[in-house]
């Protein structure tokens, strides 16, 4: 319960601050032609990060996100691990591809994407910053992820989180602090950083544990409906208007302290997850998104990635495009055969 009320009095807080803003924005603004100001309102292409921290103290959002009640379907989804024992088989198949693109105006691509089936983990990372430093910093964010999980040394874990998503939430932290100190030690790439949206499923519990940080986003594809699951960390998404909206207020590798959300969701045979970087969700809208998984769904899922990510090119592909498209399925054994399928713990 505390939690949920310092949840509520940050929000309140947080849209007194975000009104002040944005009145100061307004007050300051010169009277000017009215093309002038249109064509300074016009967002530059790319991940960006804003200028100005938010106030220290004050989250801009909460963590656990604030979005979580509303996102978990009953409250059995966030309870500790130890009090729901995993069972000895699968109940889903878990299955993925990835693939990422530079798009039509870009020399490098900042984007990274990670599918590590052996521990049922997915991410996108959408780098920022400098020359090629973007790159740089979504590719050790991607490659820390992968390392932690294969050594297995999380370090310390977020009180109360349900153990598999603190874990994943860890390995982000630890992103952040690597990220940081690649930055640190070459000025070129200062204030790099790079948006992280990661999905860790369990098939012996049923579960997908999602962690991100940015504006990378995680979707739900369900009976013909399509669900963001992750809330945008933009300074657009706590009410700032303006060529700001757009400006991050999170990342990982800005600051040496981050904020981590956690999503826990309950998978069915039947669902589409999609990560993906806004190099295709600004391209695509997300009805035709949803148009083109529905249509497609019977193809290889590398045929669908690659065909959400041609779309997004055919349609300008102003940004980096990064796709990973995770579908669940029933186990295609008979758990009663053997007990070859049994998971760890």
């Amino acid at each position: 319960m505390l939690w949920i009320i310092a949840a509520i009095a940050g929000a309140v807080m947080l849209a007194g601050i975000g009104f002040l803003a944005l009145k100061g924005d307004e007050d300051e603004a010169p009277a000017g032609d009215g093309a002038a100001s249109s064509e300074k309102s016009v967002d530059p292409e790319g991940t960006t990060m804003a200028s100005v921290p938010p106030p220290s103290g004050v989250p801009m959002h909460p963590s656990p996100s604030e979005e979580l009640a509303a996102v978990l379907e009953s409250q059995e989804l966030w309870v500790e691990e130890d009090d729901e024992p995993t069972g000895p088989v699968p109940k889903i198949l878990v299955r993925a591809s990835g693939g990422t693109h530079p798009g039509q105006r870009r020399e490098h691509n900042e984007d990274a994407f990670l599918v590590l089936a052996e521990h049922e983990v997915y991410a996108i990372a959408d780098g920022m910053g400098g020359y090629a430093a973007g790159e740089v910093a979504s590719a050790i964010a991607v490659d820390t992820v992968a390392e932690i999980f294969a050594l297995g040394e999380f370090g310390d874990l977020e009180a109360g989180w349900p153990r598999r998503g603190a874990e994943l939430a860890s390995a982000i932290r630890e992103a952040n602090a690597r990220v940081r100190k690649e930055a640190s030690s070459d000025s070129a790439k200062t204030g790099m950083g790079t948006t992280f949206v990661s999905a860790r499923f369990s098939p012996g519990r049923r579960r997908v544990y999602i962690a991100h940080v940015g504006d990378s986003r995680c979707y739900r594809v369900r009976d013909g409906e399509m669900k963001q699951l992750t809330t945008d960390h933009t300074l657009g998404a706590v009410g700032i208007k303006g060529p700001a909206a757009s400006k991050l207020s999170r990342a990982v590798g800005v600051f040496d302290d981050i904020d981590v959300d956690l999503t826990i969701d309950e998978p069915s045979p039947g669902d589409f997850y999609l990560l993906c970087s806004d190099g295709l969700f600004k391209m695509i809208p997300e009805p035709e998104i949803l148009e083109m998984i529905e249509k497609l769904k019977a193809s290889e899922l590398a045929d669908l990635v690659e065909a959400l990510i041609l779309e997004a090119n055919e349609r300008g592909g102003r940004d980096n495009v990064s796709v990973v498209l995770v579908r669940i399925d029933e186990p295609d054994f008979d758990p009663g055969e053997s007990g070859e399928h049994r998971l760890p713990g």
